[in-house]
């Protein structure tokens, strides 16, 4: 029974900060959409939102094919200063690319 209150007074108090932390995070990233241009290459529109603009944040973005292996990918640095914008890049691929998506975004 101390066994199970341990891991319910701990994991509760995990899920309390990561509930936070998680609803409230530095930066926010949402794919709107991705078509592709031939190819060898497809375009991913996404949206970027920063809490700190004096952050210097990159994203990386991946193509897949249809058996979602990586074709392409790219590291997208936002501008400095950013506080939300909607990108449009061009991921450039080795095969044709069904979808794209951000892999992650990360401060440098």
């Amino acid at each position: 029974a101390d066994n199970a209150a341990i891991v319910t007074i701990v994991g509760g108090g995990w899920l309390a900060w990561s509930a936070n932390h998680y609803s409230n995070p530095e930066f926010r990233s949402t794919l709107i959409s991705f078509q592709e241009i031939d190819s060898k290459s497809i375009e991913i529109r996404y949206s970027v939102e920063i809490k700190n603009p004096d952050s210097q944040v990159i994203c990386r973005l991946a193509a897949r094919d249809y058996e979602l292996n990586i074709v392409g990918q790219i590291d997208d640095k936002i501008p400095l200063g950013t506080k939300s914008a909607t990108r449009i890049v061009q991921i450039p691929t080795r095969l044709a690319a069904v979808n794209a998506q951000i892999e992650s975004c990360s401060t440098l």
